[in-house]
């Protein structure tokens, strides 16, 4: 199995950052079209990215402020049973946030660059709503290629 792994910060609070990583209104704001579900352990989150796919994730890891991991339970292929980790430390004035995308299959090259440049764009637009209140969740986000 293949990780990618991401690192931002972002002047915003632990508070912030955590709410906005693992609650659906946070979600909604630099991610996903719209989101439903509660954040507690062993609930599901769906995110919807409007006229292109449902995400479902278990949340298996919360530790308020700190440290959260979702496990895909539903998706297309790619996705299934990868697990996202986010990891929080403030420091310098700022929020740093650690993000591992993993259990990527080895063999699967192609999702694990996608991925890879994909979280950019996404990380970028969470570092985007924290600062200025307004992220590109899907579908504004910026596009790989066209059709992405």
């Amino acid at each position: 199995m293949k990780d990618s792994r991401h690192f931002i910060g972002a002047k915003t609070t632990k508070e912030e950052m955590y709410k906005a990583i693992s609650e659906p209104q946070g979600l909604e704001g630099w991610w996903a079209t719209s989101a439903k579900g509660d954040p507690e352990i062993g609930k599901t989150i769906a995110l919807y990215f409007k006229d292109l796919t449902t995400l479902k994730f278990n949340y298996t890891t919360l530790i308020p402020y700190e440290k959260l991991e979702l496990t895909c339970c539903e998706g297309p292929p790619q996705w299934q049973d990868t697990i996202l980790t986010f990891e929080l430390e403030e420091k310098e004035g700022q929020v740093f946030l650690t993000h591992t995308h993993s259990n990527i299959p080895s063999g699967d090259i192609e999702s694990l660059t996608y991925f890879n440049t994909k979280w950019t764009v996404y990380l970028l637009s969470l570092k985007n709503f924290l600062e200025t209140g307004k992220g590109t969740p899907y579908p504004t986000e910026l596009k790989l290629y066209h059709e992405d």
